[in-house]
């Protein structure tokens, strides 16, 4: 990840923080997403609420992201908004020095800590949140051109024609002809 000005706003401090339920809302946009070096996110707006409860030996970050992200269609390559949801929970405990922890979603803060960096957890969030099909919701709203040259060029259910390489194929080169095996007299 490179450092960028377009992620302070992420950097939340705690230490002047009261024991108690926070509430945080963040905006991730193209800027946020240029921000990570290898990111494919284009075209995004989403919007994360992020709750925060904290105690005198933990924090507990639940957030929800929704939005949209403009992606191109897995069926008609066409450009699409792909719409993203989900909720995730970062616990963060204070401990004798700044690790990561054995679980994904548990990080430990030395006592030298006073924010948390919430922008690499929500890169990771909103790319989990991302689908792994991006289709148009309804047929008709796929590019017509491309699904009729496609369907031109499929070939039918019930065709005989798919297997017709598998059957010509020879399994570790070609079959011996009994006569080959025949001693000469």
């Amino acid at each position: 990840m490179r450092i960028d000005r377009a992620l302070d706003e992420f950097r939340v401090p705690f230490t002047g923080l009261k024991d108690g339920h926070h509430t945080f809302s963040f905006h991730l946009g193209d800027a946020f997403f240029e921000a990570f070096e290898y990111s494919e996110m284009e075209g995004a707006n989403i919007e994360v609420r992020t709750e925060l409860e904290k105690t005198p030996t933990l924090m507990v970050w639940d957030s929800t992201l929704l939005g949209t992200v403009m992606v191109n269609c897995d069926r008609c390559s066409d450009p699409m908004e792909q719409s993203i949801e989900g909720t995730f929970r970062l616990v963060a405990k204070f401990g004798e020095q700044t690790r990561e922890a054995d679980e994904d979603d548990v990080i430990i803060l030395g006592p030298q800590e006073f924010q948390v960096d919430l922008s690499h957890f929500f890169f990771e969030y909103a790319n989990l949140c991302m689908p792994a099909r991006h289709v148009h919701a309804r047929m008709e709203d796929c590019n017509q051109e491309v699904l009729a040259k496609l369907e031109s060029m499929s070939t039918p259910e019930n065709s005989e024609s798919r297997w017709i390489a598998l059957k010509n194929m020879e399994a570790g080169g070609p079959e011996p002809h009994d006569d080959e095996f025949e001693e000469e007299e």
